[in-house]
């Protein structure tokens, strides 16, 4: 009876033990594969077909932008909708939506995608060229940019003639713009007077001024049918050489300055 006794716990001390065994050894295993589990955080790469998805959606984006910067300035902002533009681009007024939140979101952004375009090649001017010949170059720039996209071009003398009309009711986005681009130039004419190198007077009256008549050149440019030998509605360095004696403190002769 004891030595079956003994038999019997000397089994089960076996048992136990071979349990604990297998315990740690799955413990072991399963500590390894955690350790060698890449990081769930890391994201995947996207996959070809997202990367063709993604392309799809920025073309279509931009295809809504271009047409409604061709709409806005054929009919102005109030006589445009986004039924409009579906109709124009072909897509449903709800796939508007899904890019844009309103019709003021889809114009601001019109006005933002330019002016992001025309600050890239501003922010290629060195930060030590003098205030009057950087706003020579500013002025060569905005020209060079409107002639290229004549819409945006027609667009922007649609906002000018908007402004200067009484009574006229402006879109925020226009508003916001606006107050930027003239925020910019005030600042701009402020060094320039402080360093001699602009005239005097209300910093923000010139910078008003200076917006005035570049947009109208640009109106002329883009707008008016008239073109002389070279392709150009007006004789552009003249107007550069205008813009100079304008607001330039020095006298100068800007052939230099000129971009190519």
């Amino acid at each position: 009876m004891a030595k079956a006794k003994t038999t019997t716990t000397a089994k089960t001390a076996t048992t136990k033990a071979a349990t604990t065994k297998a315990a740690t050894t799955k413990a072991a295993t399963t500590s390894k594969r955690a350790q060698t589990k890449p990081d769930a955080a890391v994201p995947d790469t996207p996959s070809p077909r997202e990367i063709r998805r993604q392309q799809r959606i920025d073309m279509s984006r931009e295809q809504i932008l271009d047409t409604a910067e061709e709409l806005f300035a054929e009919r102005g902002y109030h006589d445009t909708g986004l039924k409009d533009v579906a109709s124009r681009c072909e897509f449903s007024v709800g796939s508007i939506y899904t890019f844009f939140e309103s019709k003021d979101d889809l114009y601001e952004q019109v006005l933002m995608r330019r002016s992001i375009a025309v600050d890239s090649i501003q922010n290629s001017i060195p930060d030590d060229v003098p205030a009057d010949e950087r706003l020579v170059r500013l002025a060569q720039i905005q020209i060079d940019h409107a002639l290229k996209h004549p819409a945006w071009g027609a667009l922007s003398a649609e906002i000018s003639r908007m402004a200067r009309s009484r009574g006229a009711v402006l879109p925020d986005a226009w508003i916001h713009y606006n107050k930027r681009v003239l925020g910019y130039l005030s600042d701009l004419i402020e060094k320039g007077q402080a360093d001699g190198t602009l005239r005097p007077g209300s910093p923000i009256a010139l910078a008003r001024l200076y917006f005035a008549v570049v947009s109208s050149f640009i109106l002329v440019s883009t707008v008016s049918k008239t073109t002389d030998e070279e392709g150009w509605p007006t004789d552009t360095e003249e107007f550069l050489e205008f813009v100079h004696d304008t607001f330039s403190a020095r006298p100068h002769h800007i052939k230099e300055w000129l971009r190519e």
